[in-house]
């Protein structure tokens, strides 16, 4: 795996909808920024690491508006590298109980 400083966790106490998927990736390609970025299926939702916290910051932000839900970040100590602290920051979005009937960036 590359150098991802940030994952976004997206996380449901439900199954999420195929629209709320489908949106969900469409907001993470779109605003990704210039982040490389893997999507991979997790319990209850999927885990996303971007190489940028910023992007990622601002794609959890689109996520919230148009899918809604609440967010939490955490930090955590990873390592020290050329005489600098890394930490992984992790944003976890937590989706409503009830589905989302957005649909964005597709029919």
């Amino acid at each position: 795996m590359s150098r991802h400083d940030a994952l976004i966790q997206i996380r449901a106490s439900r199954e999420i909808e195929e629209n709320e998927r489908k949106s969900i990736l469409n907001i993470i390609d779109r605003y990704k920024g210039k982040s490389d970025y893997e999507v991979s299926e997790a319990k209850n939702g999927y885990d996303i690491y971007m190489s940028s916290l910023n992007d990622a910051r601002h794609t959890v932000a689109k996520i919230l508006k148009v899918v809604g839900g609440k967010r939490t970040e955490s930090m955590k100590y990873l390592r020290v590298q050329e005489g600098r602290s890394i930490y992984r920051f992790t944003l976890c979005v937590r989706l409503p109980k009830k589905p989302s009937k957005a649909r964005y960036g597709f029919g």
